[in-house]
């Protein structure tokens, strides 16, 4: 595994990691939720790369490793362009790229295809916030509202408790980092994440990228509903939609991720180049020399 920081062009670092394979037929940029962090797809990415995926993950600014106050974002832009800065350094080796992102990751890898000049192959969209599955409690939202015109960085805590998450509560408090995880939102970023939502749902029609969106069936987070919706609207012709029974949020982390992972990967190895013999030898023999 292979650590770095990122440094953007305001100073900010950004944590990355890549978990590389011998041979890589082609990279995965992983994108977290809000709140969350890298460390949470490890067993994702692990996966991924024992079928020849070099994933990369990286920590949203505000979260985990990565600079930046929590739950905090100065704008929308900022967002999209720490994916591109990750994403032009990962694309050095030349090899074609995925984006991955789950709730407000899936929103972003969206948004970012549609709003930039991505260098991806096609998007994996899990959970992704295109509308909230509830309403935020009444006096938070007033309360954002008032604050955002005169203290932005006014934080309260998010709705978002562990049994929402996942059916499997061991498998989540098995995870690493559990301290990095917080539940916080600035009324500033709760509004450009908002805007962001209405964005990808009104601008599904310019996806054109090969897209797979994945979601559990009683999701309380984010809307089945406005994914549906996202899926009948967008116009590339090459897009897959899962809905898992029962499954919560997380479906990476939920009693049917196994289903989900396959899923993932088989969606990948149909788009992704397949090795060549020469390639396959090569990782033949490597592993060969290593053991």
């Amino acid at each position: 595994m292979h650590e770095c920081r990122v440094r953007m062009r305001d100073g900010a670092r950004l944590f990355l990691r890549c978990i590389e394979p011998q041979t890589a037929r082609a990279s995965v940029l992983l994108v977290h939720g809000m709140g969350e962090h890298s460390s949470r797809y490890l067993h994702v990415a692990e996966r991924l790369a024992q079928n020849g995926f070099r994933v990369c993950l990286f920590d949203l600014r505000g979260h985990g490793r990565s600079d930046g106050r929590r739950g905090h974002v100065e704008n929308y832009a900022q967002l999209l362009d720490d994916i591109a800065a990750v994403e032009n350094e990962i694309a050095r080796d030349g090899s074609p790229i995925f984006l991955y992102g789950h709730s407000l990751g899936g929103q972003l890898v969206i948004n970012f295809v549609i709003d930039r000049k991505s260098a991806a192959h096609g998007v994996i969209a899990a959970s992704p916030w295109f509308a909230l599955a509830f309403m935020p409690r009444a006096w938070k939202l007033w309360l954002a509202q008032l604050a955002v015109r005169i203290w932005p960085q006014f934080t309260q805590q998010t709705d978002v408790r562990p049994e929402r998450l996942s059916r499997d509560q061991a498998f989540l408090q098995s995870m690493p980092d559990l301290e990095l995880v917080h539940h916080t939102m600035s009324a500033h970023m709760y509004f450009e994440l908002v805007r962001g939502a209405a964005r990808a749902r009104e601008c599904a029609e310019k996806f054109n990228l090969p897209l797979l969106l994945i979601q559990g069936g009683d999701d309380p987070i984010t809307s089945a509903a406005a994914t549906r919706a996202f899926f009948e609207k967008a116009k590339c012709p090459d897009k897959t939609l899962r809905i898992y029974p029962g499954g919560l949020h997380e479906t990476h982390n939920d009693l049917d991720r196994e289903i989900v992972l396959r899923d993932v990967l088989y969606w990948l190895d149909a788009r992704a180049p397949q090795l060549t013999t020469r390639d396959a030898s090569a990782s033949d023999t490597t592993s060969t020399s290593a053991g």
